[in-house]
């Protein structure tokens, strides 16, 4: 059989959660996807998959073929690429994850500007809240807002933004407006489900970072659904200015607790570092990079201009440096999404 066939499919059901998506990401039937796993746990003598009538889960031995396949077909997939290169051509196949609220609202035109530029290259662009391993689910590139724990990764600083405490006028006006943080132990918080930290909110009091554990009353997987939630009155939300500058202009949601400003927020580009980086990943980091530090801190829409908060995301930012932005002074190895 052809092995490296054989390790495309295998990885491409395992991308999938099951084999017709394999067989739909290759274009090839169900039945064929099949046959090249069977033959391939026959000819290796072991059992990669575990099936069941509703889910796939990959065995011990399959988790480490698949690292293994992975490198293969990447480093194949460079070579061919590198080839491309010196003819002047950038093309293949990337695999993105990134924060879905962000995505909508920051990241697309930086994509645009990619595809015009490199209209060879297929972007493979996943919107998904959740942490995702970027080695075992092989993805090429991740974006990431929030703290970042040690790795052998690159983590590549995109941009800043800054988190603010958000309520309707209604839900004010029957519940009262918290004037410090700790107020928010009696109001109905709402819960991001998506946060590894938990219900943890952050703010800056007396110079110093505090952080206030909650007990929501309404959780939820979405941010823009948390924002579009308060702005019903079901309560208070804790969410990136950029997804409530709308919210705010109309008068449907307004700032609070203006005087604790709460933590900065980064957001990273999240790569694995490997000896032939491939030429259209190379792309579109320069891209991504060159897109938001052309843009600085606009990428929060101008109407938070006039909002109360303004104030608070200058001086956020300028703590961290306003060369924070540049694409040529924020790689820092060893970290992980």
């Amino acid at each position: 059989m052809d092995r490296l066939t054989a390790m495309q499919v295998f990885r491409a059901v395992v991308e999938e959660g099951s084999f017709a998506g394999g067989a739909r990401q290759l274009g090839l039937s169900n039945g064929m996807v099949s046959k090249q796993i069977s033959r391939l746990e026959a000819e290796l003598g072991v059992r990669l998959l575990m099936r069941t009538t509703r889910s796939l889960q990959l065995t011990a031995e399959g988790e480490h073929y698949l690292a293994g396949a992975c490198r293969v077909l990447n480093d194949l997939q460079a070579l061919e690429d590198s080839l491309g290169e010196r003819q002047g051509e950038v093309r293949g196949r990337l695999k993105m994850s990134a924060p879905m609220d962000f995505s909508i609202q920051c990241l697309m035109p930086a994509l645009a500007h990619f595809r015009q530029t490199y209209p060879y290259v297929e972007l493979d662009l996943r919107l998904e809240d959740r942490h995702v391993d970027l080695m075992a689910e092989d993805y090429d590139l991740v974006i990431r807002a929030g703290a970042l724990s040690d790795s052998s990764l690159i983590a590549r600083r995109l941009a800043g933004t800054q988190v603010g405490v958000y309520a309707s006028p209604g839900y004010l006006a029957e519940n009262g407006t918290p004037e410090v943080p700790e107020d928010l132990a009696h109001h109905r918080c709402l819960n991001y489900t998506q946060q590894r930290e938990g219900p943890v909110w952050s703010f800056m009091v007396d110079g110093r970072p505090r952080k206030i554990r909650l007990s929501p009353t309404f959780s939820c997987d979405s941010g823009r659904g948390l924002v579009e939630a308060a702005a019903q009155g079901i309560g208070i939300t804790c969410k990136p200015d950029f997804l409530v500058a709308n919210d705010v202009a109309n008068g449907r949601l307004v700032p609070l607790l203006v005087d604790y400003w709460c933590a900065p927020v980064d957001i990273h580009l999240v790569y694995a570092e490997r000896d032939m980086q491939p030429a259209r990943l190379r792309a579109l980091i320069e891209v991504l990079c060159e897109h938001f530090a052309r843009i600085g801190h606009t990428m929060m829409p101008d109407v938070l201009a006039t909002s109360p908060t303004a104030v608070r995301d200058t001086t956020a930012v300028n703590d961290v440096g306003q060369n924070d932005l540049s694409p040529l002074e924020v790689v820092k190895p060893g970290l992980r999404p």
